[in-house]
């Protein structure tokens, strides 16, 4: 087994970047307490170097965990796999669900559903590899993406600190600036992260549907049909 089919460079990265960020950021927070001593002490040598980038790593992974479930509490039920649940191609929409039906000898057209996309994406990862590795650049970016929130957070927590501390050492323009700019910032930038998230999704989408029906038009679903997983072990 290659592992670099399982575990690409860019799926590393969405996690240890954000973890970076995030491990410099709380840095800074923990140099406003009294551990900031301590963290001044710290030899600059490679071991330390080792020792920050594995942490950073760590903090990416879990920090990915409280994104993920804040995205998820902060939407609606009804609206998690809504885009799962499209045919963002409407002029295929009917050949799609005609592809779908016919390899899996459905009798009825059922309503199409996350589970039908599903399907089809193991369909194309299965079949056609070449097209998975472009379909999941898109996942890995919307990963990226959503680690970045908690990452945008910390660094946003830690200009209101630095804020206050400005305020309180007789600089109180450049501490209200920090503090109030810190605040404001945070609102859009989020809000673009979150949106280019949705746009990572929807072309996720779009992208395992046309090669789903692209593999369907040339056979190559039927050429391998002995392979093709039964439906309801995939569900």
């Amino acid at each position: 087994m290659d592992i670099s089919n399982r575990f690409s460079l860019v799926d590393f990265l969405a996690y240890f970047f954000p973890g970076l960020i995030s491990t410099l950021g709380l840095s800074l927070l923990l140099l406003l307490t009294p551990l900031g001593t301590s963290l001044t002490l710290l030899p600059a040598n490679f071991a330390t170097g080792i020792i920050l980038l594995t942490i950073s790593y760590v903090i990416g992974v879990v920090l990915s965990g409280f994104a993920e479930i804040i995205l998820r509490k902060g939407a609606k039920p009804e609206s998690r796999l809504w885009v799962k649940a499209a045919i963002p191609i409407p002029e295929f929409r009917e050949e799609i669900i005609s592809a779908f039906s016919t390899i899996f000898e459905e009798e009825t057209k059922a309503e199409w559903s996350a589970t039908h996309f599903y399907i089809c994406r193991s369909l194309v990862f299965e079949f056609m590899p070449g097209l998975a590795q472009l379909i999941q650049r898109q996942s890995s970016l919307r990963q990226l993406r959503m680690n970045l929130i908690p990452a945008v957070t910390i660094l946003s927590i830690v200009g209101v600190g630095w804020g206050i501390r400005a305020i309180n050492n007789t600089m109180p323009v450049w501490g209200y600036g920090l503090a109030i700019s810190s605040v404001i910032l945070w609102f859009p930038i989020v809000a673009t992260i979150i949106n280019r998230m949705n746009r990572n999704e929807e072309r996720e989408v779009r992208e395992v549907l046309t090669a789903f029906l692209a593999g369907y038009k040339k056979g190559l679903f039927e050429k391998q049909e002995s392979r093709i997983p039964n439906k309801e072990k995939m569900i």
